[in-house]
């Protein structure tokens, strides 16, 4: 599967916990239309999970990896609104890489 993305931005992952995008509180499908996506564009594994606005991400509960490189695809229905999507490095700081799809093709 191929998937283009339009970058909307790319962050750093602090050893704490970093809010990578917060939806919006009203709209469509929890705020966007399009599916959200959260690429590790950084050198060193990163955790990132849903929470609300004063819950920390967890490295054990809640959360999950994404190593260097690879994606995580948040389809337009599975997040509600005004939920922040957080996450951790920890260790090292890393980054990561924000935007939305626009193009899914089957090869």
């Amino acid at each position: 599967m191929a998937i283009s993305v339009a970058w909307q931005t790319v962050l750093t992952v602090g050893t704490t916990d970093t809010a990578l995008y917060t939806l919006p509180s009203s709209g469509n499908f929890g705020g966007y239309v399009r599916d959200l996506v959260i690429t590790n564009s950084g050198a060193t594994t990163i955790w990132v999970g849903q929470t609300t606005s004063g819950s920390p991400v967890s490295t054990t509960t809640g959360s999950f990896q994404i190593p260097t490189g690879g994606s995580v695809i948040l389809t337009e229905c599975q997040v509600p609104a005004a939920t922040v999507i957080k996450g951790l490095s920890p260790g090292t700081a890393g980054s990561a890489s924000i935007g939305f799809a626009t193009n899914v093709a089957f090869t």
